[in-house]
């Protein structure tokens, strides 16, 4: 495997300062390959393009492919063949980036972010999810295209409507690296033991990674150009590089500014940003939460993460015909997808476009940790009951979501318990009565209206000496609907946290 370097810089150019470069000065970008004896560029301009390319074509090196949407080629890369490019690179600055894009590293489990054991979905995601009724028609008439290890026939699976094989399956199509029929199961699956959010869309299949997991800029770009060209209005990316890459960024815009709607896992190594492609703008980055509603702890962060969505132990399709459970945010990524394609088209013959379905499928997330957006959360966990009632008048749902301890600003202020309520309904919390319970006594405010969807935070004095032989206070906040209204969950009407005095 030839990787390029991190950054390679050749004698500055004498012969014509006038050439085309990129925005940092360089000539030609430099991208690593997941094939052996193979490297990929990419030109600044069409003339720079086209005149490499007509250089090539005088020399012994070998054209492997080309983008001409994108100014990036492949080429040989052997011994002999690296000789005659670097002659032709003479007096060329050059960019390297050596990363190569891969399937989310397998997650290592240890449950929620602030808990040591985490709760499997296995085959409730949907009723999670707020899924009661019949779902068959979700997504009618949607085109979604998977790019990933491809999908290959299941009977969890309705037909595809298209494989792209930017990369070739292997000749056992049965020996297909399973991820990409597993994200395929959790957008559009049709069986008991593996449903899917939207089984009516039209599903496109797009390999561009090999049985390793293992993929580059080039064949991933490809493949989205590639979706694109397909007509996907939905396109969802379970895999990621943890390396900018330009090639990628370049073939992201143009998906983006066509107004496709590009999904991407944020990344199972938990760490404090999101990878590439979740983290460019545009993009919906989605984190994993476990089903208890905790993000888990290996889900990247980021302040370009989109929201999160059940990513533990979640059943999916198996290539051969079997099930297996799944975790990570490769999961996370498509149920999303398919919670856009269902808003897009809910079986009802009404249509909206893509634009105004992610609008709902964010406006409608639950709101967990701190209130708004958060780099755990995004705009908050995906509810498609919600997004799919989001008429129904008169509902009512009210949820403490979040709790916290503020030490007092200054000498002699106060500590204050903080804590949020969403309205997670369609109709006003009128008069909703909050009771903040501790050690130390109970504090009740009242919520005089919270409109639907919003959130509202409270405060109320702490005293910490009433507690001073406490090294922990366990804090229990209950939200009471006013007006005799019936609350359709209470079960989280109540949440309990045990927070650090010292």
């Amino acid at each position: 495997m030839v990787a390029a370097p991190q950054r390679a810089t050749a004698p500055r150019p004498t012969k014509n300062p006038a050439r085309d470069r990129f925005a940092d000065g360089t000539t030609i970008e430099l991208f690593g390959s997941c094939r052996e004896e193979e490297i990929i560029l990419r030109f600044p301009s069409e003339a720079s393009y086209d005149s490499f390319i007509h250089a090539l074509a005088a020399s012994q090196v070998r054209l492997i492919g080309r983008l001409d949407r994108l100014l990036a080629i492949r080429v040989g890369a052997s011994e002999e063949e690296l000789e005659q490019i670097f002659r032709l690179f003479e007096d060329e600055e050059i960019t390297g980036y050596k990363t190569l894009t891969s399937l989310p590293e397998p997650p290592r489990v240890k449950g929620g972010a602030s808990a040591g054991v985490a709760t499997p979905f296995g085959n409730e995601v949907l009723p999670w999810l707020g899924v009661t009724g019949d779902n068959s028609r979700w997504g009618s008439g949607v085109k979604v295209a998977v790019v990933d290890t491809g999908i290959v026939p299941h009977a969890a699976l309705p037909r595809l409507s298209a494989s792209i094989e930017i990369m070739p399956f292997p000749a056992d199509i049965t020996a297909t690296q399973g991820h990409g029929t597993a994200v395929a199961s959790l957008i559009a699956g049709v069986h008991p033991l593996a449903r899917g959010i939207a089984p009516a869309v039209d599903l496109i299949s797009v390999r561009v990674m090999d049985e390793g997991g293992l993929s580059d800029s080039y064949f991933v770009a490809a493949g989205l150009l590639a979706a694109m060209d397909a007509g996907a209005e939905i396109v969802n990316l379970s895999l990621g590089v943890q390396q900018d890459s330009p090639l990628l960024a370049e073939a992201i815009r143009m998906l983006l500014e066509q107004g496709i709607v590009v999904v991407a896992s944020s990344g199972n190594s938990g760490q404090s940003e999101a990878k590439y492609p979740a983290a460019y703008p545009g993009v919906i980055g989605v984190g994993a939460v476990d089903a208890s509603g905790e993000r888990m702890a290996f889900s990247n962060l980021g302040s370009e993460l989109g929201m999160t969505a059940p990513g533990y132990g979640v059943n999916a399709a198996a290539p051969g015909g079997g099930f297996v459970r799944v975790s990570g945010t490769s999961a996370s990524a498509p149920l999303v997808a398919g919670a856009i394609a269902a808003t897009i088209s809910d079986g009802s013959g009404r249509r909206l476009s893509a634009a105004d379905a992610v609008a709902i499928v964010m406006a409608c997330a639950d709101d967990e940790g701190p209130p708004g957006f958060d780099a755990e959360y995004g705009t908050g966990v995906l509810n498609l009951g919600r997004v799919m009632n989001r008429h129904v008048p008169g509902r009512c749902d009210a949820v403490v979501t979040w709790q916290q301890l503020v030490s007092g600003a200054g000498a002699g202020a106060a500590d204050q318990l903080r804590v949020t309520v969403q309205n997670r309904g369609t109709a006003a919390l009128i008069n909703t009565r909050v009771e903040i319970a501790t050690a130390a006594g109970t504090s009740t405010v009242t919520a005089t209206t919270i409109a639907p969807g919003m959130s509202e935070n409270f405060s109320v004095p702490f005293d910490r000496l009433k507690m001073a032989d406490l090294p922990y206070a366990a804090i229990t906040t209950t939200a009471i609907p006013g007006n005799a209204a019936v609350d359709l969950t209470p079960e989280n009407n109540r949440r309990t946290d045990v927070l650090t005095l010292r």
